[in-house]
């Protein structure tokens, strides 16, 4: 299966319209899906997305129950924010604008291909990210870790 990878800047307009990097399309599209799922990400100040086929296994995970009962909190908390978002024609999707503001976008919107999900972040945020990152890896090799 087809992975999402790389980083990808694109504009987005004052529709909350945003173009899905070409190869993560080719990535849904390869699945036979005309759409994104995405979510507000429950850890980190941006959007996570897939395919829906991902999130399909958290329903699985989410007790049938009309009384309370012990199960997976973090996929009721991503099932209850979980957008399907079709693309249009031109290959773009139109985020809400509650996820616009909880991920604090702007005029553009980074793409980062994490494997089996993607994340879209405000790109100072993600450049920010990467340095922090980058600071303590090189910190660890220093120091004689991996």
């Amino acid at each position: 299966m087809k992975a999402f990878f790389g980083t990808f800047v694109n504009k987005l307009d004052g529709k909350g319209r945003v173009s899905v990097p070409a190869p993560f399309r080719a990535v849904i599209q390869g699945r036979g899906l005309t759409s994104v799922a995405v979510h507000p990400s429950l850890f980190e100040a941006c959007l996570e997305g897939a395919g829906f086929d991902r999130f399909e296994n958290l329903e699985q995970q989410i007790a049938d129950s009309f009384v309370p009962a012990g199960g997976n909190e973090a996929a009721d908390l991503i099932m209850g924010e979980l957008r399907e978002l079709p693309l249009d024609g031109e290959g773009r999707i139109v985020l809400p604008d509650e996820f616009i503001a909880r991920a604090s976008l702007k005029d553009q919107a980074a793409f980062l291909g994490q494997g089996r999900k993607f994340q879209i972040w405000e790109p100072g945020a993600l450049n920010a990210l990467k340095q922090a990152k980058l600071a303590r890896v090189a910190a660890a090799m220093k120091n004689g870790g991996n």
